[in-house]
C-alpha cells in the first residue's frame, strides 16, 4: 500500500516546531488584544459613568435655578404687590424640596431719595431696628453710605439663621455687584462666584445666584430701558455641598471628582471635591484628583463643563480607590488558555504520529479484506445476471405469463427502493439544511389528481378525489408537494385492506388549501400518535406489513417548509384521516 504520510518522521519534529511556535505566538497575540479590548470596554464604561454624573450634576443645577425662575413667573403673574407673608408662603415647598437652599430673598432697587420711607415702611412691619447695611472694612454690618441706589434684602426666607441678610445692600459687596449689574443690563440669570457660609455648620461654599424683575413686567428690548424700568432683584443662595450630595445618592460609583469656576475673576476657583467613600462635598481637597490614564488617555477625557447662570463649573474626575482598576483577568486568562491548547494540539500531534504506525498495518489489513471481499461478492453478482438473463429467454417466448410477473415484481421493488432513496435523502438534506424549497404557482387541483393517477396503479384500492370545481392557484414546490401526497397514499393503502377505499378531499378558503386522505384501515394506536411524526417510527400494530417509518417524516418536512401544519385524527380498528393544510402563497 502507498504511503499516505510519506517521510512523517523527518517532517514531524518541523511540524511540533511549527505547532508550538504559532501556537504561543497566537496565544500572546491573542492576550494582547484580550487586554486592549478589556481597557477600551474600561474606559468605554467609565466615561458612560462620568456622562451620567455631569448630566445628574446638571440637571440638579438647573432644578436650582429654575427655584428661581418659578419665583419670578409668580411676580409676574401676581396682580397685587407680593407681600412678606406671600413670598414666604411661595418659598415654603422649594426650601422644604431642596435642601440645598441656603436662602431665597427679594431685594428692590431704592433710590437715595427714598431710602427714609422704605426703611420706615419696613420697620413698621415688625422689624424696628430695621435699617439700610453694608460690610465693614472689619467685615462687621453697619449703616450704609449714602450712595445714588439701594439693592436691599427685604423679603428672606427661611429668616431663622439669614437674619443679617436682612436689609444687607446686595450692590455694596464686589461679588455679588460683579454677578447683579450684568443681570440688570442683559435681562438674564446670573451666578457668583464662590462664597463662604460662615453660618453653616460644616465647611461648605456657596453661591449665589441672580434673576431681575422689571417694572412693566418683561424684560425691555434694549439696554437703556432695562436699566431705566429695573425693579429689584429675585436671588437664591445655595450650597455647594448639599446641591451636590442630592443627586448623587442614588448613583453608587466609586468616582472622585472636584469642581471648579472656570469663570472666576482669579484663576481656576475651586468649589468643592467629592469623595466617593463618603458620599461627600469638601470644601478643601484632601488630594488633588487627577484622571487616571487607565482610563483617561487624555486629560480632556476626564474634563466635563457645567452651565449655571452664564458661568461654567469644570468638573474634573478620577477614579477613586475602590474603583478596582486592577480586576483584570482577562488576558492571564486567555494567555493560559492559549497555551493549554497549544499544549493540548502538541500532544494531539504527538498522538497522531503514533496512530501512523497503527494506519499502515490497518491499510495493509484492508487491502487483504477487499481483496477476499470481491471474490465472495462474485458469487450473488453471478447469481443476478443468470436470473436476468432467464427472464430474458422467458419474456422471448411469450409476453405474458410468469416472466411478466416476474417483470412486474422487479419494476415494483425498483419503484420501492428508489422511494426509500429519495426519502432517506430527503431527510438527510433537510437535517443538513440543504433541502431546496422552489415553489412554482400550480393548480392545486390538477396537481393532486395528476399524483393520484401515478399513485393508483401501484396499489390495489380505488382512490377517489373530490374537490371544488374552480382551479385553486398555489404557490407549491412540485417535488415536496408529490413526496407529501404520495407518502400519505401510499402510507393509505399499505395499511388498509385491498378492498376498502381511499377517499382524498381538497378545499380552499382564498388563503389557505386544506388536503384530507382518508383511510379506512388498521388505525394508529393513541399511545403511538406522539411519536408517529418521528423518522424510522412505525405504529405499534403494523404486524407483518413492510414499511420504514419515513413516510410521515416526509410529510411534516414538506408541511414545514412550505409554512403550512397538520394533524391525525385515527381511531384503531377503524381508520386513520391526515388533514394538510398549506398557505396558497
Amino acid at each position: 500500500m502507498k504511503d499516505v504520510f510519506p517521510n512523517s518522521s523527518v517532517r514531524y519534529p518541523v511540524m511540533m516546531g511549527l505547532t508550538l511556535g504559532l501556537g504561543i505566538g497566537l496565544s500572546v497575540g491573542a492576550a494582547w488584544l484580550v487586554s486592549q479590548w478589556e481597557a477600551s470596554r474600561r474606559q468605554a464604561q467609565f466615561q458612560q459613568q462620568i456622562e451620567n454624573l455631569s448630566t445628574a450634576l446638571q440637571r440638579s443645577l438647573n432644578r436650582y435655578t429654575d427655584v428661581l425662575t418659578f419665583l419670578y413667573d409668580y411676580y409676574q403673574v401676581t396682580e397685587e404687590p407680593v407681600s412678606r407673608q406671600d413670598f414666604a408662603r411661595f418659598v415654603a415647598r422649594s426650601l422644604s424640596t431642596y435642601p440645598g437652599i441656603q436662602a431665597l430673598e427679594w431685594a428692590p432697587l431704592v433710590r437715595q431719595g427714598d431710602r427714609a420711607t422704605f426703611e420706615a415702611k419696613v420697620q413698621a412691619e415688625g422689624y424696628p431696628n430695621f435699617e439700610i447695611t453694608e460690610l465693614s472694612t472689619e467685615n462687621r454690618l453697619q449703616r450704609a453710605k449714602e450712595r445714588a441706589e439701594y439693592i436691599p434684602v427685604t423679603y428672606v426666607a427661611p429668616f431663622l439663621n439669614n437674619e443679617a441678610a436682612l436689609g444687607y445692600d446686595l450692590s455694596s459687596g464686589a461679588t455679588r455687584a460683579a454677578a447683579i449689574a450684568p443681570a440688570r443690563a442683559s435681562g438674564k440669570i446670573m451666578a457668583t462666584e464662590r462664597i463662604r457660609l460662615v453660618q453653616e455648620p460644616r465647611d461648605q461654599f456657596g453661591f449665589l445666584v441672580v434673576l431681575p424683575l422689571y417694572s412693566n413686567g418683561v424684560v425691555p428690548p434694549d439696554q437703556p430701558t432695562r436699566e431705566a424700568e429695573f425693579a429689584g432683584i429675585l436671588l437664591g443662595v445655595f450650597r455647594v455641598a448639599d446641591v451636590v450630595e442630592e443627586v448623587l445618592q442614588p448613583l453608587s460609583y466609586e468616582i472622585d471628582f472636584a469642581l471648579y469656576d472656570q469663570n472666576a475673576s482669579s484663576k481656576r476657583q475651586f468649589l468643592g471635591q467629592y469623595e466617593a467613600a463618603g458620599k461627600s462635598v469638601v470644601a478643601g481637597p484632601t488630594s488633588l484628583v487627577q484622571p487616571h490614564p487607565a482610563v483617561c488617555p487624555r486629560p480632556a477625557d476626564c474634563t466635563r463643563l457645567l452651565t449655571l447662570g452664564q458661568r461654567q463649573w469644570q468638573v474634573v474626575f478620577a477614579p477613586a480607590a475602590a474603583y478596582g482598576l486592577r480586576r483584570s483577568y482577562g488576558a492571564p486568562l486567555t494567555l493560559l488558555t492559549g497555551l493549554l491548547l497549544t499544549g493540548s494540539l502538541a500532544l494531539f500531534l504527538h498522538n497522531l504520529q503514533a496512530e501512523l504506525v497503527r494506519t499502515r498495518q490497518l491499510g495493509e489489513l484492508k487491502l487483504r479484506f477487499f481483496s477476499m471481499a470481491s471474490h465472495e461478492l462474485r458469487t450473488p453478482l453471478s447469481t443476478i445476471l443468470l436470473s436476468a438473463e432467464s427472464l430474458r429467454e422467458d419474456m422471448a417466448r411469450s409476453q405474458t405469463g410468469p416472466a411478466q410477473t416476474k417483470l412486474d415484481r422487479i419494476l415494483l421493488t425498483a419503484r420501492h427502493m428508489g422511494q426509500q432513496i429519495a426519502d432517506l435523502l430527503t431527510l438527510t438534506r433537510a437535517e443538513a439544511g440543504k433541502l431546496e424549497f422552489n415553489p412554482v404557482l400550480l393548480d392545486a387541483v390538477q396537481f393532486c389528481q395528476q399524483v393520484i393517477d401515478e399513485v393508483q396503479p401501484q396499489v390495489s384500492q380505488p382512490l377517489s378525489f373530490s374537490h371544488p370545481p374552480e382551479p385553486i392557484k398555489a404557490f407549491w414546490d412540485r417535488r415536496l408537494g408529490r413526496s407529501l401526497l404520495t407518502n400519505l397514499l401510499l402510507n393509505a393503502a399499505n395499511y388498509s385492506s385491498s378492498d376498502s377505499s381511499i377517499q382524498v378531499s381538497l378545499s380552499s378558503d382564498r388563503e389557505v388549501a386544506t388536503l384530507t386522505v382518508q383511510d379506512f384501515g388498521r388505525g394508529i394506536p393513541t399511545a403511538d400518535l406522539a411519536s408517529i411524526r418521528e423518522a424510522f417510527q412505525r405504529g405499534s400494530n403494523v404486524g407483518d406489513r413492510p414499511g420504514s417509518g419515513l413516510g410521515l417524516a416526509i410529510v411534516h418536512t414538506a408541511v414545514t417548509l412550505h409554512r403550512g401544519t397538520w394533524h391525525i385524527d385515527s381511531v384503531e380498528g377503524e381508520g386513520t384521516g391526515v388533514t394538510v393544510q398549506l398557505p396558497l402563497e
